[in-house]
């Protein structure tokens, strides 16, 4: 496999923000408390925020 063809495969494994966001809410939804929350997020690799938004 080409270096291009591998950096192409990369990209198409990243998830953008809102899919992030989304199934940080679907996990949050489906968690039976913080701390499931929290280690299920982190075995998924969702834990932190994607793109933080800045409150005004």
């Amino acid at each position: 496999m080409s270096e291009s063809e591998q950096t192409d495969l990369g990209a198409e494994d990243e998830l953008d923000a809102g899919q992030v966001r989304k199934a940080q809410r679907v996990v949050a939804a489906q968690s039976l408390d913080t701390d499931d929350c929290r280690m299920l997020l982190s075995m998924l690799g969702i834990a932190e925020n994607p793109d933080p938004v800045e409150l005004r």
